[in-house]
């Protein structure tokens, strides 16, 4: 997890600056279950990798692996975010919220209302890069409405897929 040392609340007024742990155990607790599945997932994929016949075959069994993670991250990803599931997500190493556990992650919130907040990490994976997410609250809580990413020395963001 984030240490505290890492999180900029200095652009949140102060009346809403209670909500800082609120709002971040959600988000970073989220993006590290989605982490921890797309790990999962990946070590199992290098395994039936390893067992196929022929370097140029997948393995009879990846099909089930793609349609499970798919499933898992729909369950996970769809009653956090304000929008539709999208089946777009692909796993790997790194994965991809691993720079959460890095040392020199930091985290900025942002929060001019009690309805919305905007949370931008900014990490170095080979190159800085950053990411945005704006939380929306709703009846039911928070939820995650975008995410973008881009690189530290751009203002420029880029939509993204949670």
């Amino acid at each position: 997890m984030i240490e505290k040392k890492n999180i900029d609340v200095s652009q949140t007024p102060e009346k809403f600056q209670q909500l800082a742990n609120e709002l971040l155990d959600f988000l970073i607790g989220k993006l590290l279950v989605i982490d921890a599945l797309e790990q999962e997932i990946y070590d199992r994929y290098q395994i039936l990798e390893e067992k196929r016949i022929s370097p140029n075959q997948t393995h009879p069994d990846e099909e089930d692996l793609w349609d499970e993670y798919a499933q898992r991250c729909k369950e996970i990803i769809a009653p956090i975010s304000t929008k539709p599931y999208n089946d777009s997500r692909s796993f790997g190493k790194p994965t991809a919220y691993e720079y959460l556990s890095y040392p020199n992650t930091k985290i900025s919130l942002i929060m001019k209302s009690e309805n919305r907040a905007v949370v931008e990490t900014f990490f170095e994976d080979a190159i800085a890069k950053k990411e945005q997410f704006v939380l929306k609250k709703d009846n039911t809580g928070w939820k995650i409405d975008t995410k973008k990413y881009g690189y530290s020395d751009e203002d420029k963001w880029w939509k993204d897929e949670i």
